[in-house]
């Protein structure tokens, strides 16, 4: 193994976390800085910010060598190899925004002990201004080739580490390649430029791949070819290879955090889940690969909302997206609490405050004047005919087992089966012990010889083992099976003297009301003992103020001859379950949570009635629920409180599926180390459809208390239009760091889905959609690497920047003249204009810019940055140490370059952007000329 080395990371986004857990993972000592004291102190207590497949297993095992802080002395004093992992997101130009690097160097100063270690994706030549501009901090280019969801593995197990440097760090970079010795993988020791060049021609080079299959794909579909027999034919050949061959659909524009929620379907199953998770689901389900990007699912249904109709509805889903991202997301706020974070460029249905028609707009765009609509009314839960099914229960040999089906055998009777938890493997089957009824019992004494001899095995002898089942009531659960004996009416348990719990349970308001107090009082402990494991359910209620709660829970596990045991406590009045088998079955069937932070709506309640939810919610806010006057009265409030997203999210819901609309408030408490989420109904119309929310003897003073009301004020920021729809006003927006991957999904006919909190949003735009509009007109098939062209074209500004960097060096100090600033001659318009992008260019390397235009400068002033507009071209020329020529207007032509012009400008250098000048006259002027291709 290498040596050990102290290492210093700085930023602890998506790369910097898998970098510092990898390098402490190699036995080295790691500090990790980040500016964001909160992220901080949650990896400080081994919390991790983002999702990554075994980073926490590696931060688990690692915490010895690895420490977080927020203090740039500290790194700098542990480590002399400071590996940079900090965002470089696009600017308006489409250049790197290197800001946050450049603050790094601020902050770091000049040392000739410590090198920057670049894993950041920079442009090529920032190592080389970075070495100009700081030439006593070494430099090392190193950069990172991880993608998502398997980026741990390949830091630990990579096809090539580059590490490139100059001669003036090759020490440091001698540093940075042993660090990756025990990998045992290529190292590419190269120059600064080549390394960075390396990453970005890397990842041009797959984009490449990826858009060529897919315009392949669209010409198999006119001709009739397919697509999976050309790529799979073409990636035999060494020379091509078959990866990122793979042709897709195509999306991958705007975008929504992995966090954000949609209520989805299939068959007989509804359940409410995060994109991220929704998308690994599907990506296993399809045995895609892990860095797969576009899943067309089958029979896959999400809640949608179409303009023309009041209550939401389930609609197919076409394609599911995942994509990385870098760069800040929007947050879009809402006056009723709904946050919706998404890329900027992500589209909305919104409307005015007066009830106008809806139109289309993207998250940057949003203002206070916008309204969102929120979903509203019940969907129906019943699936399509092609995708329903029987749930009849499983036989209990079933080796697969729908986990749409765990908690539930026959709904159409309304009972649930608790041997669920046998058939999913929760519960051993070995060790359930069946007390069936009487007549079933009956049946032991009445089998066979032969019959018992099969089913009851045992040391000592079927007929003994056949007395001890009738004396005690009692045989093991594989025997009854054997015996072929209905367990309808039976009790089940874990041991003889433990609590027995029937086979089936009623789905009835008192099960969903009993269900509802454990989400909002409930948790779930298990104990280890000398006994073995023992496992408890328990509803805690206030001491002396909630004993009508804990007679109501206590009741109803008596009810079904469960031994529930109601104990007084110093803070709390408790109930409590001790069974095994019931309380894998809460957790692990049903998915109620074992905390207070895991709580969440269980999936079995989206298909339930109207009525049934209520009884959930009631229960729920019973439990944690309260009412108060408003300044005394006589408004009302309901006000609910949680510590778990999720659970908020779906109370949100399923409120809204009764019609009634919560307001959400995030905030924490004094003692409260996590983010508390508390929900309020206000509104006497609102308050009075959620009085089942409220004890049934506080009612009547709420009823009166409203009655009192002179006028009805509705929710500010909330208003429902003449079609019954509901909406909520934007508050604004505020940038939010992006988590690494964004999601997205394709919902034909709607064109919207519903996501957290019944916020409804429109479906992602496929990258560059409208441009792409633009071009292609509205007929015939165009075929898309005309896009090829216009990324050209952005290419040649570019190769303009160079031009002037062969004959000026750094244009750090120099004087730029841009004669042009309209996109073509004869116009004013600016729009799409290669002088905004040249000026945004040349002003990051540190140039001063002087414009002039005939007509357009004034148009431009606001998009030029700093740059400086001047009255005439000589006036621009005067001092310049160079003049590109942007737009074509004839006076440019006709301007005395020999002449004033020469004499003007400090440096005679021309780059002719148009190859509109006469090349022959300026170079015999004595100018120095570039064109385009000559």
């Amino acid at each position: 193994m290498a040596e050990r080395e102290p290492i210093g990371v700085i930023g602890a986004g998506w790369v910097g976390l898998v970098t510092a857990t990898c390098l402490a993972e190699l036995g080295h000592e790691v500090v990790c800085r980040d500016i964001v004291a909160e992220k901080v102190e949650a990896l400080g207590r081994g919390e991790l910010p983002i999702h990554e497949p075994g980073l926490d297993e590696l931060l688990a095992r690692n915490r010895e060598r690895l420490r977080f802080t927020t203090d740039m002395a500290e790194l700098r004093e542990h480590a002399s190899l400071l590996f940079c992992c900090v965002d470089t997101p696009p600017t308006y130009s489409g250049d790197a925004d290197l800001s946050r690097v450049e603050r790094v160097l601020e902050e770091l100063g000049p040392s000739r002990d410590h090198a920057l270690v670049m894993k950041s994706t920079v442009p090529v030549g920032t190592g080389r201004s970075i070495a100009r501009r700081s030439g006593e901090l070494g430099y090392v280019s190193n950069p990172e080739f991880l993608r998502e969801g398997t980026a741990v593995e390949d830091f630990l197990h990579p096809e090539r580490v580059v590490v490139g440097t100059g001669p003036e760090s090759a020490a440091f970079g001698e540093r940075v390649e042993a660090l990756y010795l025990p990998l045992e993988t290529t190292v590419v020791r190269t120059d600064v430029a080549s390394a960075e060049m390396i990453k970005l021609a890397s990842n041009a080079f797959l984009a490449t791949k990826i858009s060529f299959i897919n315009e392949i794909a669209n010409v198999s579909e006119e001709l009739g070819a397919d697509v999976v027999e050309v790529a799979r034919g073409m990636g035999l050949d060494s020379r091509i290879g078959p990866k990122f061959l793979q042709a897709g659909i195509g999306y991958g524009g705007s975008c929504l955090a992995g966090e954000e929620t949609v209520l989805a379907r299939r068959g007989g199953c509804t359940w409410l889940a995060p994109l991220e998770a929704l998308f690994d689901q599907l990506r296993e389900e399809h045995r895609a690969d892990r860095g797969a990007t576009v899943i067309e699912p089958e029979g896959l249904e999400v809640l949608s909302w179409r303009e023309q109709t009041v209550a939401p509805e389930f609609l197919p889903v076409a394609a599911a997206t995942r994509r990385p991202f870098e760069g800040d997301l929007l947050e879009v706020r809402t006056k009723m609490g709904r946050r919706l974070r998404c890329t900027p460029d992500h589209p909305f249905v919104v409307s005015d405050g007066d009830g106008g028609a809806p139109a289309v707009k993207l998250a940057r765009e949003l203002t206070a004047d916008d309204w969102l609509p929120i979903a509203q009314g019940s969907a129906s839960m019943t699936s399509t005919a092609s995708d329903a099914r029987e749930l009849d229960a499983p036989t209990l040999d079933s080796s697969e087992l729908d986990p749409c089906e765990l908690g539930a055998s026959k709904l159409d009777t309304g009972e649930l089966d608790t041997l669920t938890a046998v058939r999913s493997g929760q519960v051993d089957a070995d060790d359930v012990i069946v007390r069936p009824v009487p007549a079933q019992l009956a049946a032991v004494g009445e089998a066979s010889a032969d019959e018992r001899a099969i089913a009851l095995a045992h040391p000592r002898g079927p007929t003994v083992r056949t007395h001890d089942i009738l004396r005690s009531g009692a045989l093991r659960l594989e025997e009854a099976r054997r015996l072929g004996l209905s367990l309808e009416g039976a009790t089940l348990g874990t041991a003889r003297n433990g609590t027995y719990v029937p086979s089936a349970i009623e789905a009835d308001e008192a099960f969903w009301r009993v269900v509802g107090l454990y989400l909002a009082e409930g948790h779930c402990s298990v104990e280890v003992t000398e006994r073995g494991v023992r496992h408890r359910l328990q509803w805690s209620f206030h001491p002396s103020k909630e004993a009508h709660l804990v007679r109501e829970v206590a009741d109803y596990w008596k009810r079904y001859g469960v031994k529930a045991t109601v104990s007084q406590r110093p803070t709390t009045k408790a109930v409590v379950v001790s069974s095994r088998l019931l309380a894998r079955w809460w957790t692990e069937c049903l998915g109620l949570g074992r905390n207070c932070y895991e709580q969440r709506i269980p999936d079995l309640a989206w298909r339930q009635p109207l009525a049934l939810r209520r009884a959930l919610l009631a229960g729920l806010w019973l439990g944690d629920g309260s009412w108060s006057y408003v300044a005394g009265g006589p408004s009302v409030v309901l006000e609910w409180g949680t510590a778990s997203r999720e659970l908020a999210d779906g109370v949100l819901r399923m409120l809204g599926d009764l019609g009634i609309v919560a307001r959400l408030k995030v905030g924490r408490t004094a003692k409260s180390t996590v983010d508390n989420y508390w929900l309020v109904i206000a509104g006497a119309a609102q308050v009075e459809r959620a009085l089942f929310l409220v004890d049934e003897r506080e009612r009547d003073r709420v009823r009166a208390s409203l009655a009192r009301q002179h006028k009805r004020i509705a929710p500010t920021g909330y208003r429902r239009d003449a079609q019954g729809s509901a909406w909520a006003r934007v508050t604004g927006t505020r940038d939010v760091p992006s988590p690494g991957a964004v999601y997205s999904l394709e919902v034909p006919g709607a064109e919207t889905f519903v996501t957290t909190g019944g916020l409804v949003t429109h479906n992602c735009f496929p990258k560059d959609v409208s441009a792409l509009k633009q071009l292609a007109g509205n007929s015939g098939y165009h075929f898309q690497l005309l896009t090829a062209v216009i990324e050209v074209n952005e290419l040649q500004k570019r190769r303009t920047i160079g031009k002037l960097q062969k004959h000026l060096g750094p244009l750090v100090g120099k004087q730029i003249a841009l004669l042009g600033v309209a996109f073509k001659p004869s116009t004013d318009d600016v729009r799409e204009a290669t002088a905004l992008v040249l000026a945004a260019r040349l002003q990051a390397e540190g140039a001063d810019v002087r414009v002039y235009d005939p007509v357009a400068s004034a148009n431009a002033i606001d998009m030029l940055g700093g740059a400086q507009i001047c009255e005439s071209a000589l006036d621009a020329l005067d001092g310049a140490d160079a003049a590109v020529l942007v737009t074509e207007w004839p006076e440019f032509r006709e301007l005395d370059w020999a002449g004033q012009a020469k004499q003007r400008m400090r440096t005679a250098l021309v780059v002719d952007g148009r190859n509109f000048l006469d090349p022959s006259a300026l170079t015999d002027a004595g100018f120095s000329y570039e064109g385009v291709g000559r």
